[in-house]
């Protein structure tokens, strides 16, 4: 019996959902060896019955599932840095701390700060472990850079959670990067001790020459950008116009070096590399050459999740061609799925590794069926042709998580990629290509990279004519995670009924179809029960109201809050948003509620049960807890952080519950 008979992507995904279980469950690591042991026993019994036919036992399936599950939850709990016995957590935190890390990787700046992650070698005098996120003034003398050793001595902050509801949750998606705690420093605070010369040193060394070798063309900032990002790996330079625009024609992706791009490469490797085949071994050479590129491209990149998943799967891709194997492309994708996973446990939780499988795995099974719709033999009438199934297949994989993480439908999808992926192919080559004659014929490369610029300008003009077309993307549209799972299986049932077109097999899709149907109206019946009311985390005050189906919303300034109401009119699955001018008092559910602003003037008579103070009003606010008893007082993040905190003591001491929304967070009540 050969174990490798058995399908490995229903192994790989019993793995994954074992890695995702250990993260919701959090077993201690007892408790997860007792229990991997027992079917460690259950399997090699398994093993011994089945006497070695595989497919023909039932059981000793099922064992090799449960034992797929358990190695993924030890994969997560092993690659967990909290269950570290020296991480830093598990050591008493000071009002400043002293931390010695070393610089992993230099990410994408703000407007004030440049952000890093750095691992921890000493916390406090003490030899700890764990990943911080550090952000140092832009003002800061020196910059800092991969491989270098700093000290520091500064306050040590959680990341802070979504600021309203139904936004995205940057303390999560740090979370599942084993990263917990922020440091904001000041000035010339990080004192410098040396520089390790890593791999990862010499690659952003490498990586910052490349990019600087284009300066001989003067290429405005938007162009150098997208040689940046679509050569380099390195998005930080973009502007938020060209994001926008990308975003909304529905070809962000060519922006994130991943599967495509790979491709591109792999493609063009193999057709510089073809006349190596007719030499003795020119088949091994070829292919040690186009992994050695392949990797090495992935280096430079600085190995993003998106790089690395790609040039995986096109590494297993260029091996099973070598042993004729081209037809194993499941299990190409279910093994380079598989190893990342065990490398990289978490990154089952990432956006791109997601969206890159759903695509590939749409994209080859739609495949077979591609040459029903060539309309013509013609080269480029069939690579139009590909490009616009490929797209389409791609996109109907991805449709589910895209609704469910972006909340939006490009239409105009497939008149983008029609255009931007030839597009971006020539400049991805070309710039490749001008690459090495930045340095050994600087000229030929000046003139090169004319028809890069022209090609990349023409790219961004043409990106931002699609994106001016309001009606080409539909926004806002209520998903939730229920709704993606049962839309896949639609997806599913559809294409196993184009494997198997025989009209007894359409009763499968109408299944499933009525259970999306099902779904939706189950989440919009549950959502549009309750009601509620929200104190949003805003800099002006916003309160809203949900009742049923619609949203009230309360404040001044609604031009500055329509990204927020829309946020929570999308994740309430409400159909209706009003928007009225801030009032002194608001009823909701029986309870009084009495807004204090700037003016600070109120009546005593209404009694209220819970108490806004916004604005900095300038009150007695013992004196108002005598007067009116609330039940509760909230300050929003109107107000200054003094105020906030002699509030705070007088409540404390009036023994009368406290919320500032600066602190902790939006206030519901329900």
């Amino acid at each position: 019996m050969k174990v490798v008979k058995f399908p490995l992507i229903t192994i790989t995904i019993s793995f994954a959902i074992g890695i995702i279980a250990a993260y919701y469950l959090q077993w201690s690591f007892t408790t997860l060896l007792f229990s991997f042991l027992i079917i460690l026993g259950v399997f090699g019994f398994q093993f011994w019955k089945s006497n070695k036919v595989l497919l023909q036992n039932v059981a000793f399936g099922i064992t090799t599932y449960l034992l797929a599950f358990y190695l993924g939850m030890i994969t997560f709990y092993v690659h967990s840095d909290v269950n570290s016995n020296i991480h830093y957590t598990k050591k008493s935190f000071e009002e400043t701390n002293d931390v010695r890390a070393l610089v992993t990787a230099t990410l994408k700046p703000n407007e004030k700060y440049n952000k890093y992650f750095i691992s921890l070698s000493h916390f406090n005098d003490s030899i700890a472990s764990g990943k911080l996120l550090l952000f140092v003034p832009k003002t800061n003398r020196k910059t800092l850079h991969t491989g270098d050793e700093i000290w520091l001595n500064a306050a040590i902050y959680p990341v802070p959670k979504a600021f309203n509801p139904y936004q995205f949750d940057y303390s999560k998606y740090l979370e599942k990067q084993n990263v917990f705690h922020q440091i904001f420093t000041k000035e010339n605070q990080i004192k410098f001790i040396q520089t390790h010369k890593t791999i990862s040193y010499y690659i952003e060394n490498l990586r910052s020459n490349l990019s600087q070798s284009f300066e001989i063309h003067h290429f405005e900032p938007k162009t150098k950008a997208i040689i940046d990002a679509l050569i380099l790996g390195q998005r930080s330079e973009l502007d938020p116009e060209t994001i926008s625009n990308y975003s909304n024609a529905g070809v962000i992706h060519i922006l994130a070096i991943s599967g495509l791009h790979i491709s591109i490469i792999y493609f063009f490797i193999i057709f510089l590399l073809k006349p190596l085949k007719r030499v003795r071994f020119g088949a091994e050479i070829q292919l040690l050459l186009v992994l050695f590129i392949l990797w090495l491209f992935a280096l430079l990149t600085g190995l993003p999740a998106s790089v690395t998943r790609a040039v995986t799967l096109f590494s297993f891709i260029s091996i099973g061609n070598y042993f004729n194997q081209s037809k194993a492309i499941y299990n190409a994708i279910a093994i380079s799925a598989f190893l990342i996973l065990l490398v990289k446990p978490n990154a089952i939780f990432d956006i791109g590794f997601q969206l890159s499988y759903a695509a590939v795995l749409s994209i080859v099974l739609f495949q077979p069926f591609y040459k029903k719709f060539y309309f013509s033999e013609n080269k480029i009438a069939v690579y139009f042709t590909d490009i616009i199934l490929v797209s389409l297949a791609a996109q109907i994989g991805v449709l589910p998580l895209s609704l469910y993480y972006f909340n939006q439908l490009p239409l105009l999808f497939l008149m983008a990629n029609l255009v931007i992926i030839p597009l971006s192919s020539l400049v991805l080559i070309a710039g490749i290509v001008i690459l090495p004659f930045n340095f050994i014929l600087p000229t030929l490369a000046t003139f090169l990279g004319k028809i890069l610029e022209f090609s990349i300008q023409l790219m961004n003009d043409y990106i931002h004519w699609i994106a001016q077309f309001k009606s080409g993307i539909i926004t806002n549209i209520s998903f939730s995670s229920g709704l993606t799972f049962s839309m896949y299986l639609v997806i599913i049932t559809i294409i196993y009924w184009i494997y198997h077109t025989k009209v007894k097999n359409i009763k499968y899709v109408l299944a499933s179809i009525l259970l999306f149907q099902l779904s939706y109206i189950s989440v919009k019946w549950n959502e549009n029960q309750g009601s509620e009311l929200v104190i949003f985390n805003e800099k002006s005050t916003l309160i809203g109201m949900k009742n049923q189906n619609s949203v009230i919303a309360f404040t001044d300034v609604p031009e500055n809050h329509n990204t927020t109401l829309n946020h929570y009119t999308r994740g309430t699955f409400s159909d209706s948003l009003r928007i009225f001018p801030m009032q002194n008092t608001i009823s909701f559910q029986n309870k009084r509620i009495l807004i204090i602003d700037s003016i600070g003037i109120y009546r005593t008579s209404i009694q209220p049960e819970i108490v806004v103070l916004t604005q900095n009003p300038k009150i007695n606010l013992a004196r108002l807890i005598n007067e009116i008893q609330p039940k509760e007082i909230i300050a929003d993040k109107s107000n200054y952080k003094n105020n906030i905190k002699i509030w705070e003591a007088t409540c404390k001491k009036e023994k009368i519950p406290f919320h500032a929304i600066a602190e902790k967070g939006f206030y519901r009540l329900k």
